[in-house]
C-alpha cells in the first residue's frame, strides 16, 4: 500500500512539474496578441480536434485580426476526466471536451445530446443562452456547442429478420444507448474500446455501437460485416471558457468570441458531415452492407435514446434540466 501511495504521489508530482513548465513557457511568450490557454480532452491529431480546435483557432485569429490566439494543451497534460476543475479555477482559459467527461459536476452538457443538433436553431430559440446560464453557476462560460454526428451499430450478422431487431444479440454499448438495445431485444455489454475488436473477432459480442465514423480507423470492418440502419441519436462536444477570464475581456473581444463560436459550429458541422459520408462510402467499398431494424423498432430508436439522455441528466442535475427539457420541448427541439 505504501508503494502504491508513493507511486501516486510521484505521478502527481511529475504532472504538476509538467504543468508548471508549460505555463512558465507560456508566460514567456512574446508580447503582442493575447494568447488563450486552450485545453483539449484529446490529442492534437485526433479527428475531433481537427474538426473543431483547428477551425476555432483559425477563426479566432482571423476575426480578431491576430489580436487573439490560442495555445494548445492536450490530454497528456491533464487527463480527460480531470479537466473541468482546472478550467473552473482558471489554470486554463478554454476547454474543448465532451459533456460526459464532467458529468460528475453537472449534466447540463449531457442533455445537449437530447436536443436537435442544429446550431442556428439552438441559438435562435434561446436554448444556448439558457445552457450558458447553467454553466455559469460553475464559473464557466459556454462558447460553442459543436455538433459531431449520429450513431450506428455494426454487427457480425444481418438483423433484417430479427424480431425485435436485436433479439438475442450481445452488443457493446454505452449507458446512454443500453436501454435502446435492451428494449429492442439485445443484451448491452460494457467493454473498453480497446477490447472491442478482439471481442467481435472471437464472437464474444455480436455488435458494437460507434459514431458514424471511426470504424475504418479502428478496423472494425474486419470483424463486422453490416451497418445497422437507421442511424440514431447524436453527440455534440463543447467549447467552454473560464468565466473570470471571459469577463476580463473587452466587450469587443467577447463579441469576437461569440462570432468565432457561431462560425466554428457551422464549420465543424460541414466537416463532420463530409467525414461521415466519406467513411460510409469507404466501408461499403471494404465490403460492408446495410441491414435494417424492423420498422416499428426504427421508429422508436431515436425516442428511446432521447428519453435515456433526459432521464440520466435529470437524475443528476434536477430542476435545471427539467426546465431545459421544457424549454426545448416548447421550441420543438426535443421530444
Amino acid at each position: 500500500m505504501e508503494a502504491a501511495m508513493n507511486k501516486n504521489f510521484l505521478i502527481k508530482l511529475v504532472r504538476a512539474m509538467i504543468i508548471s513548465f508549460l505555463l512558465t513557457a507560456f508566460l514567456c511568450l512574446p508580447a503582442g496578441a493575447t494568447t488563450l490557454k486552450f485545453l483539449s480532452s484529446w490529442p492534437e491529431n485526433m479527428i475531433f480536434v481537427e474538426g473543431c480546435y483547428k477551425p476555432f483557432s483559425a477563426n479566432l485569429k482571423e476575426l480578431s485580426k491576430n489580436k487573439l490566439e490560442t495555445k494548445f494543451f492536450g490530454s497528456d497534460v491533464i487527463p480527460t476526466m480531470e479537466q473541468f476543475q482546472p478550467l473552473q479555477s482558471g489554470v486554463f482559459d478554454l476547454l474543448y471536451t465532451i459533456p460526459a467527461y464532467h458529468l460528475a459536476a453537472t449534466a447540463v452538457g449531457t442533455a445537449v445530446d437530447a436536443i436537435n443538433p442544429d446550431p442556428r436553431q439552438i441559438r435562435q430559440t434561446g436554448i444556448f443562452d439558457y445552457i450558458d446560464k447553467l454553466y455559469q453557476k460553475f464559473g464557466v462560460k459556454l462558447i460553442a456547442i459543436i455538433p459531431i454526428t449520429d450513431l450506428h451499430i455494426l454487427t457480425r450478422e444481418p438483423i433484417d429478420q430479427n424480431k425485435p431487431s436485436f433479439n438475442g444479440l450481445k452488443i457493446r454499448t454505452t449507458p446512454t444507448i443500453s436501454p435502446l438495445v435492451e428494449k429492442l431485444g439485445g443484451a448491452p455489454v460494457n467493454l473498453p474500446s480497446g477490447e472491442v475488436y478482439t471481442s467481435l473477432q472471437k464472437g464474444v459480442i455480436d455488435g458494437a455501437t460507434i459514431i458514424t465514423f471511426g470504424a475504418v480507423e479502428y478496423k472494425w470492418y474486419e470483424v463486422t460485416k453490416y451497418m445497422v440502419r437507421p442511424t440514431f441519436g447524436y453527440i455534440s462536444t463543447l467549447v467552454l471558457m473560464n468565466l473570470n477570464k471571459y469577463e476580463q475581456l473587452s466587450p469587443a473581444e467577447r463579441e469576437i468570441l461569440t462570432k468565432v463560436g457561431e462560425k466554428t459550429e457551422l464549420d465543424a458541422q460541414s466537416f463532420f458531415k463530409e467525414k461521415k459520408a466519406a467513411e460510409e462510402t469507404q466501408l461499403k467499398k471494404l465490403g460492408m452492407k446495410e441491414t435494417y431494424m424492423q420498422k416499428s423498432d426504427a421508429e422508436k430508436a431515436n425516442r428511446l435514446y432521447t428519453e435515456t439522455i433526459w432521464e440520466i441528466s435529470e437524475k443528476k442535475s434536477g430542476e435545471d434540466i427539467k426546465r431545459l427539457h421544457e424549454l426545448a420541448k416548447s421550441k420543438g427541439m426535443t421530444k
